[in-house]
């Protein structure tokens, strides 16, 4: 076990099952420990072969095609912004010092610019300056995006093309109706302060899992490195969504492929896990294999990656409490929309009705396109009462229990 975990990780005190414990306590608690543990700060070396890094690559960030594909993507929705305006004024001359600067690798990463939103919790969002450092963020994803995507699993959604938030909540419920019987509980988990506590060296170490190209790399470092700190992932940087996915791509592949045979071995029963960035929902039929999978998964996300389970961590029967996760509250018997979102909805739909006449469905669809995907994808009898309120003067009725 020594040789997989270093000593001074072991000395560190870490969260589990929302209590501190030290190595040696969750040893005594469990007594096939090592064999549990034989994976946990190991992970990376299953992938870390040299034959399949990536090598020689970091010439395709500078040429024509990435420069001009990253420029148009950069400034693509952003209107008509001083700094975007200023830098197309002198297009040619601001695209040919950019590519100097990639090719004679002398880029030094700007000072951010710090904005708070609140959407609807408080959030400290980073802004880097648009030329160069936007658009060499786009070279970067443009080059190396698709071979990210390729590494994370089937069942985490965040910010990847093609999946999301609805992707993340059908995957769930499919789960709950194919098998009853075996998705009995949730355990419902996030990080604390994920993004602010992603360990620089820990980051660092996870991108050459991948990559061998040396100036690529030290590219990426840079930009890692781009807050001063040794810790946090700018919220605002393109590149922060796929290094953040990145950063907790190998722990899902502990989790599905290795973690999941213990479990089987262990309490002969399989899990269900789903990861939308650093929020997961675990789904198994035994409260006390949620346990064990809890206390592995806090040990391996604080002794490999030096990150903590928040100590709020759930869990519960599914149909007692219903799973309230990406903005619905589902079981096995319906698919609700999470009641903050509904409230909002009705707000926004206050103050349009003031102005426009909403009387069906389709109305509603072109005034309000967004939460219209999300009504839709709602169980059949929640969906017509949501619609029905809008149409008969914006009336507001709460009705959370499971339809069925």
């Amino acid at each position: 076990m020594s040789k997989v975990i270093e000593s001074s990780v072991l000395d560190q005190r870490h969260i589990m099952s929302g209590k501190y414990c030290t190595y040696q306590d969750i040893k005594g608690i469990y007594s096939d420990y090592d064999d549990c543990g034989y994976y946990i700060g190991d992970t990376g070396k299953f992938y870390d072969s040299p034959g399949k890094k990536v090598k020689n690559i970091y010439h395709l960030l500078y040429s024509n095609e990435n420069l001009c594909k990253a420029q148009y993507n950069a400034q693509k929705g952003k209107g008509d912004r001083t700094e975007i305006r200023n830098f197309n004024e002198n297009l040619l001359e601001n695209m040919d010092d950019l590519y100097w600067m990639l090719r004679n690798e002398t880029y030094t990463p700007g000072e951010y610019r710090v904005k708070i939103i609140k959407d609807p919790k408080e959030r400290v969002i980073m802004i880097a300056p648009f030329f160069p450092d936007r658009i060499i963020h786009h070279c970067i994803i443009n080059v190396m995006g698709r071979y990210w995507t390729n590494l994370f699993i089937g069942n985490t959604y965040a910010c990847i093309k093609g999946r999301g938030i609805h992707k993340c909540m059908e995957d769930v419920h499919t789960a709950l109706i194919t098998d009853r019987k075996g998705t009995r509980y949730c355990l419902k988990i996030d990080i604390r302060k994920f993004y602010d506590n992603v360990d620089h060296s820990a980051m660092k170490k996870i991108i050459r899992y991948g990559i061998a190209d040396e100036q690529l790399l030290g590219l990426l470092d840079k930009i890692i490195d781009s807050n001063g700190k040794e810790k946090g992932l700018p919220i605002g940087n393109f590149t922060s969504q796929y290094l953040a996915n990145l950063y907790l791509t190998y722990f899902d592949h502990w989790v599905k492929e290795e973690l999941s045979k213990i479990v089987m071995a262990k309490y002969g029963v399989k899990f269900y896990y789903f990861r939308y960035m650093d929020d997961m929902v675990i789904l198994c039929e035994s409260k006390k294999a949620l346990h064990f999978i809890l206390d592995m998964m806090g040990l391996y996300l604080a002794a490999e990656l030096k990150v903590e389970i928040k100590p709020n961590w759930q869990i519960f029967p599914v149909d007692a409490r219903s799973i309230d996760y990406v903005g619905f509250v589902q079981n096995h018997y319906g698919i609700l929309l999470r009641k903050g979102i509904l409230k909002r909805f009705y707000i926004k739909l206050k103050k349009v009705q003031k102005q426009y006449e909403i009387n069906d469905e389709t109305a509603i669809k072109h005034l309000f396109p967004s939460e219209y995907g999300w009504i839709i994808r709602c169980s059949e009898e929640h969906s017509k009462f949501i619609f029905n309120n809008c149409i008969n003067n914006g009336k507001k009725c709460f009705d959370y229990r499971a339809v069925g």
